[in-house]
C-alpha cells in the first residue's frame, strides 16, 4: 500500500528563481513538497500549517520582508535559501530559523530542511487528519492553521478519537482510556466532553466526529474539509 508522506514542505520563489531544480533536490525527502511563486496569496498556501517553508529569495526588498510576511501567518520554520549578493543585507532573525545560499550543495539543502523538521514539533510529531492539526508534543491543536483552546481532557479526547479513525468507541471504553478505569463519573461526562469539542473544531466547513447511535462516537476516516451533516451530531 502507497503511504502519503505527513510532512508537507512549502517552497515560496520568485518568477524567475535563481533555484529552479529546488523541488527536484526536496522530493527526496520524505515529505510532500509544494512549489509556488511569491506572488500569490500566502494565506493560500500557508493552510494546512507545513511543516517547513522554504524561501528562495533573490532581491533586498524580498529579504527584507517576506520572512516577517510568512511568520505573521504560521510558526513553521523558515529555511532561507538567499543569492550570496544579499548576505551583507539586513536579514530579520527572528523570522528566519536558518538559512542557505543558493549555489549549496544539494545535500546541504536536504540537510537544513531535515534538521528543520526534525526540531519543529509539527513536522514529526504532528497527527494530520484534514485541516486538523494535533502536536502531540505541544499539546496544542489547530484547525488551518487557527490554535483551537482545549483543555487537557479534551485533547486527550480528541487525540485518542483521532488515532483511530473510522472506529466505534463506546462511552464505557472512553471512560476506560481517557478518564481511566478508576474514574466514577457516568458515561455523559463523555458526551458533553464531545460537545465541547466538537463545538471548537467544527463549523461549516468542518465535521469530523460522528455519534453512532446508542453505541457512542467514532472520528471520521474522510475528515477534509466538508459540509456539517447535522443528522449525524444527534
Amino acid at each position: 500500500m502507497i503511504q502519503t508522506p505527513s510532512a508537507h514542505l512549502v517552497v515560496i520563489e520568485p518568477e524567475t528563481s535563481p533555484v529552479p531544480d529546488i523541488a527536484v533536490c526536496l522530493k527526496s525527502l520524505p515529505a510532500a513538497v509544494q512549489v509556488v511563486k511569491d506572488s500569490i496569496s500566502l494565506e493560500a498556501v500557508l493552510h494546512p500549517t507545513p511543516s517547513v517553508v522554504v524561501l528562495v529569495i533573490n532581491e533586498a526588498d524580498a529579504l527584507s520582508q517576506l520572512p516577517a510576511r510568512v511568520k505573521a501567518l504560521t510558526r513553521s520554520p523558515i529555511l532561507a535559501v538567499i543569492v550570496p549578493e544579499l548576505l551583507q543585507n539586513n536579514m530579520s532573525p527572528a523570522a528566519i530559523d536558518d538559512f542557505a545560499v543558493t549555489h549549496a550543495e544539494s545535500s546541504e539543502l536536504r540537510a537544513r530542511v531535515q534538521r528543520l523538521m526534525r526540531v519543529n514539533p509539527e513536522s514529526g510529531e504532528i497527527l494530520r487528519r484534514g485541516d486538523l492539526a494535533i502536536n502531540t508534543s505541544t499539546c496544542e491543536v489547530s484547525l488551518g492553521g487557527r490554535l483551537i483552546e482545549l483543555t487537557f481532557k479534551e485533547y486527550t479526547l480528541l487525540k485518542f478519537l483521532a488515532n483511530n479513525p473510522g472506529r466505534v468507541h463506546t462511552r464505557e471504553v472512553l471512560l476506560d482510556k481517557v478518564w481511566g478505569y478508576d474514574y466514577f463519573g457516568g458515561d455523559r461526562t463523555v458526551d458533553v466532553h464531545v460537545r465541547r469539542v466538537r463545538s471548537k473544531i467544527e463549523d461549516a466547513n468542518h465535521a469530523f466526529i460522528d455519534t453512532v447511535r446508542n453505541i457512542g462516537y467514532r472520528f471520521r476516516k474522510d475528515s477534509q474539509s466538508i459540509p456539517v451533516d447535522s443528522a449525524k451530531h444527534a
